[in-house]
Formats: structure tokens, sequence, C-alpha cells
């Protein structure tokens, strides 16, 4: 059988190049669906499906019929049916997108595919409000986000009067005692439309900004940034310069008295509870109070001591044993 085939498959691809076509039938399909392409000739021996140039599937006109598909890939999502002249695929994904044709006998033909995604609820916003002598106009948006819903149209309707377009301007009047009437916003695209009514527009735009006071609130934040960055810097510039003036002031040392000289100047050591001597010095009585380890002991500059000079005077410290 596979012997069989192999001719009768180089055939089909040789007359896949000289068949004629006719013009192309636009066919649109919703994501997750289903389509169904069917050639209206019945004449022929076998069928030839393709997307675009790749081959789908083989089918030859016999009781039962005899199918033979090229790849996996196509097994799990497209059907044959009516003896190979309907090719069904499903459900379909956004990569189907393209080209499909099919040829039997010398004739041949061409669908083009597109897939699009179903709408979701469209959401009206409102965008800027300006109001003036009690009378309010409020810009409008409707949009229906999403990938792969193609081109979207839209439309309002306000009582008995409809507008096209995704914007639209709608005036209140503040003194009406009255809600202003609903407003649907319809959008569509090639497989589905969706529609979406506001109910009460002046809550819609409530606390909305017209442009111009965006602008100046937007000015009035920026200018307060840069005031606040600037008593900032000061700030830190006159702490830095009250602390420097502080460390010069305690890193001076304090000025020698050359005005008055002391005749004995007092050193005060803390010695532990060993022997504590002091060689060539003069002790005194400790203070009333004091601890047991504290000495107290004149020292007298060379120079006062019987007359003599700096060589010959003795000379007073401390020792710890």
């Amino acid at each position: 059988m596979e012997v069989f085939w192999i001719p009768l498959l180089a055939a089909l691809v040789l007359l896949h190049q000289t068949t004629s076509a006719s013009d192309p039938t636009e066919v649109i399909g919703v994501l997750g669906g289903s389509v169904t392409f069917q050639s209206p000739d019945a004449r022929g021996n076998a069928a030839l499906w393709f997307f675009g140039n790749e081959a789908i599937v083989t089918v030859a006109f016999q009781n039962p019929d005899t199918v033979i598909f090229y790849k996996d890939k196509f097994k799990s999502r497209f059907a044959i049916s009516e003896s190979g002249r309907a090719l069904t695929i499903s459900p379909l994904r956004l990569e189907d997108v393209g080209t499909y044709s099919v040829e039997i006998g010398d004739r041949k033909s061409t669908f083009t595919l597109q897939v699009f995604r179903e709408l979701a609820e469209p959401m009206v916003t409102c965008e800027a409000q300006n109001c003036s002598d009690g009378i309010c106009s409020s810009s409008l948006r409707c949009s229906a986000p999403g990938a792969g819903v193609g081109n979207v149209s839209y439309s309002w309707r306000v009582g008995g009067h409809t507008w096209d377009g995704s914007s639209l301007v709608l005036w209140v009047n503040q003194t009406s005692q009255g809600e202003p009437e609903p407003l649907t916003c319809t959008a569509r695209n090639p497989v589905s439309s969706r529609n979406v009514t506001v109910t009460a527009p002046r809550v819609l735009c409530a606390g909305s900004l017209s442009s111009s006071w965006v602008g100046v609130g937007g000015g009035f934040l920026i200018l307060a940034g840069i005031l606040l960055a600037a008593s900032l810097l000061i700030f830190l510039l006159l702490l830095w310069k009250s602390r420097g003036w502080t460390n010069f002031r305690l890193s001076q040392p304090k000025p020698a008295d050359t005005g008055a000289t002391n005749d004995c100047t007092t050193v005060y050591a803390e010695v532990g509870p060993r022997q504590q001597r002091v060689p060539d010095g003069t002790k005194a009585k400790p203070a009333e109070g004091g601890p047991a380890t504290t000495i107290y002991s004149l020292v007298r500059r060379p120079e006062q001591v019987g007359g003599g000079t700096a060589d010959s005077a003795p000379t007073a410290g401390l020792e710890l044993v």
C-alpha cells in the first residue's frame, strides 16, 4: 500500500504547481472555536490540503477513503469530512492564522483564515472635567483592552442619539436636580460585540481635575520639592559648620599662663597597696577623707631649690614599687 502512495503523493505535489486557483475566501474564527473549509469541487480522485506551502493531508476518494496526514501535529486538531472535500480545525489558536488551500483534480480553492479573541466587557473612564458657570464638560473614554482582539470599533448611545468613536464629551448642567440620561458604550470586533452602561456619569467624573488644573498642581508640586531640597541643603551646611567650629575650638591647646608662676606643683598619683615611696620628694599630709592609696607630693621647680640652678637642684618625682 505504501508503494502505491509514493507515486500518488508525488503526482499530487506536481499537480499543486499546475492547478488553476480561485479567488481566496476569507474565513474568520474565534479563538478556542472551530472553522471548516469546504471545497465546492466534487470532481477528481483525491484531495490535497495545504497550509501555505506545507502539505497537511491527502485523501484518496475510495470506499472507504484513505487519509494520510503528513505530520503528527495536524492529527490532533485537524479533521477530514465529506470525502476529503472539507477540513475542520478545532480548537483554533492564534498561530493558525494564514492561507489554506485544497486541490481536487485541476481545481484549487484557497481560504484565508483570521483568528480573533472575543472582547471583554469595555470600561468607561473619565479623563478630564472642566466646570464653568454651572456647566461641566466631561471627557469620557471607552476601551476594551486585550491581546488578539483585532480592530475594535466603538459607539455611544445617549437617549436616542448615537455617536461613533472611543471618546465622548458629555455636557452636564450642574444646576439640574436630576442625573443625566444613562449612556451606553458598545465595542465591536470581527467575532464579538460587548457593551457597558453608565447610569451616573456625574459620579464617574467625581474628583476628576481638568487638564489645566492638573498642570498648575504639577507646577506647585515641583516648586515645593525644589524649596524642600534647598531648605534641607541649607540645614545640612549649617549643621556641618557648627560641628566643625566646635571641633576646632576643642582641639586648640590651652594657652600657657606666663604672667603668674606657682611656687609648687602638686602631683597626684594612684598606686597599689604595695610599698609606696617618693624618692627625693617632700611628702604632704593626705587630705582628710582621702583614700589610703593616694600620695600627695610637692615638687619644687629646679630654680626654686636653694637658689640653685637646674643642673644642681634635686629632682622630685614618683616611683611605684
